[in-house]
């Protein structure tokens, strides 16, 4: 119905224009570009080069389609996700002036010259909200910086916030004709950014979810309960439960497959049961999920359009890597990544080489925070879990507690080097992936399996423990300098000796934070580990909060 009425505005509004005299909008467009532009509106210097580039001529009233076209663009959840008015309403009204004749002949020029200009204005808007968005990310690094302060937390992000397009593409855009195909190739993470506003489109269309009552019974296969009921319904809205299906007041399996498909899209305990946890869940709002949905596309504006046709992600609040090659997931394993209090860096690299049997040098700051209050418990520490000292290149054999005691809380880096050698028990495991970088994070193997195991896992220090080291291994030994088969690695790791494995193609990794993304076919909510998502939601322009302050409670659960 609206396609329609827009058509038939147009229609009257093209007899309309014919009408009157082009050269005359030109006359008031020209007039307009400094009385209706205010300096503050940071769009103007390209406005006015477009229509420069137009000898200052109306760029939009004498062609139906390109209005037509801009005009369901602007209304296009694909390219205004977060339905920005764009002044959306004024175009209409004009339109609708000119369409019903109210306007009288003398001021039509004026009006098909106040029309153009706002068409471009929005247009140009548009492209800035698809390419930069409306998050003011200096802010957000402001915040998580200040977390040092606040909460001793080093939260880092390397951010790259692109530019508009040059003036010369949108000129071209316009001139062209090509509106739609130009705004797709302004889209950023293209294929996560359209089943974003996929699901965005869905959740926002979806029906009030029916509350569930709370108890300490915990529902399972074969029970019989009037709560069932609203649970199905509620899993229903989802496509969780079949939407064919009768609803009854009976746990069958088809609710235990629902429930097990609802559990992992949130990371709740795989149990096939409903308890407390997963029915407060359940009563969240879609709001809320429609807020998640948003704040993951926001964060699409820092992303290219497509990465690397191959490349390794690691997106840390679902503890997964996934190996891409070929716009094919060739390999998915679960990562161990950094405690809330000390953050995964978020940033882009190259793994270069690979290290088997690799030494571990603890950083200064685990030396602070972690070796010295354990070797002052138990002495032995060192020794027991091959950890050598050196003072240079010396090894010191006597290190005693008190020797360290003064560094603990202070700015003087540590005099000692604590160098953990090769083993079953090295905290790096047999293998380690390196992509060198400022923060001395990395991707490795673990002696500790059983944290693979977690649900949330937030156990390191930054750097990423991989749950199959040893696939990834294979994936990249494909690219290695020299050939490598299984029995030369196991010889390898045999020797107890440090080996790089240097690669002749480099293969780009990006850790990311995106808490929703949808595989195949479902829909995953993954748990704000990090607090970023908030941070964004503070951070937005026109209604941003100036400071960040971390809750007390970050989880209800953590394993």
């Amino acid at each position: 119905m609206k396609k329609l009425l827009i058509s038939i505005f147009i229609i009257f509004f093209y007899h309309n224009v014919f009408a009157i005299s082009l050269q005359e909008v030109s006359l008031h467009l020209t007039n307009s570009l400094d009385l209706k532009l205010k300096d503050s509106n940071k769009n103007k210097p390209i406005i006015k080069d477009i229509y420069k580039a137009f000898d200052n001529k109306p760029i939009w009233v004498d062609n139906s389609t390109k209005v037509s076209t801009l005009i369901q663009a602007l209304k296009n959840p694909m390219y205004n996700y977060k339905n920005k008015a764009f002044d959306q309403k004024s175009i209409k009204k004009l339109l609708y002036y000119l369409d019903n004749n109210t306007i009288s002949q003398q001021k039509k020029a004026l009006v098909y010259a106040r029309l153009d200009l706002l068409l471009t204005n929005s247009y140009i808007r548009l492209i800035r909200f698809i390419t930069q968005g409306d998050v003011d990310w200096d802010l957000v690094q402001k915040k998580l910086k200040s977390l040092k302060d606040s909460d001793d937390i080093s939260a880092v992000w390397e951010m790259k916030v692109k530019p508009i397009p040059s003036t010369k593409s949108i000129i071209s855009s316009i001139k062209n004709g090509d509106i739609v195909s130009y705004l797709d190739s302004l889209i950023p993470m293209k294929e996560r950014y359209t089943k974003l506003v996929r699901m965005l489109i869905k959740y926002r269309q979806m029906d009030k979810f029916p509350k569930i009552a709370y108890t300490n019974k915990i529902l399972k296969l074969g029970d019989k309960d009037s709560r069932i009921i609203s649970i199905k319904k509620r899993l229903q809205i989802t496509g969780d439960y079949p939407k064919n299906i009768q609803i009854n007041n009976k746990f069958d399996k088809t609710l235990q497959k629902a429930t097990i498909t609802y559990q992992k899209r949130y990371l709740l305990k795989v149990t096939g049961t409903i308890d407390k946890t997963m029915t407060y869940y359940l009563n969240q709002p879609a709001k809320k999920n429609i807020q998640s949905i948003i704040t993951n596309l926001d964060k699409t504006k820092l992303y290219p359009q497509k990465f690397e046709d191959e490349y390794i992600e690691v997106n840390i609040p679902d503890f997964n890597l996934r190996y891409y090659k070929d716009n094919d997931m060739i390999s998915k394993m679960g990562v161990v990544v950094g405690r809330i209090d000390r953050p995964t860096p978020l940033f882009s690299n190259s793994i270069k080489y690979m290290v088997l049997n690799p030494t571990w040098t603890i950083p200064d700051n685990l030396i602070k925070r972690d070796l010295i209050h354990v070797f002052r418990e138990n002495p032995n520490y060192l020794q027991e879990h091959n950890i050598h000292v050196f003072r240079g290149k010396k090894e010191i054999e006597n290190l005693t507690p008190d020797m360290l005691d003064p560094y603990e809380y202070s700015n003087k880096k540590v005099p000692f080097r604590f160098v953990q050698y090769p083993g079953d028990d090295n905290a790096l495991g047999r293998v380690k992936f390196m992509f060198p970088n400022k923060y001395a994070v990395y991707l490795h193997d673990t002696d500790n399996k059983n944290l693979l195991n977690r649900r949330y896992k937030i156990y390191s220090s930054g750097c990423m423990r991989v749950d199959k080291p040893f696939e990834l291994l294979d994936i990249l030994l494909t690219h290695a300098r020299k050939n490598y088969d299984r029995y030369d690695i196991e010889e390898i790791i045999a020797t107890n000796k440090p080996k790089i494995i240097r690669l002749k193609k480099y293969i780009p990794i990006h850790i990311v934070y995106f808490t929703v993304y949808e595989e195949d076919g479902l829909a995953y909510f993954k748990n704000d580990i990090y607090m970023y998502d908030k941070i964004i939601q503070e951070s937005i322009i026109g209604r941003s909060k100036p400071t960040f302050k971390m809750p007390k409670n970050r989880f209800i659960k953590t394993n």
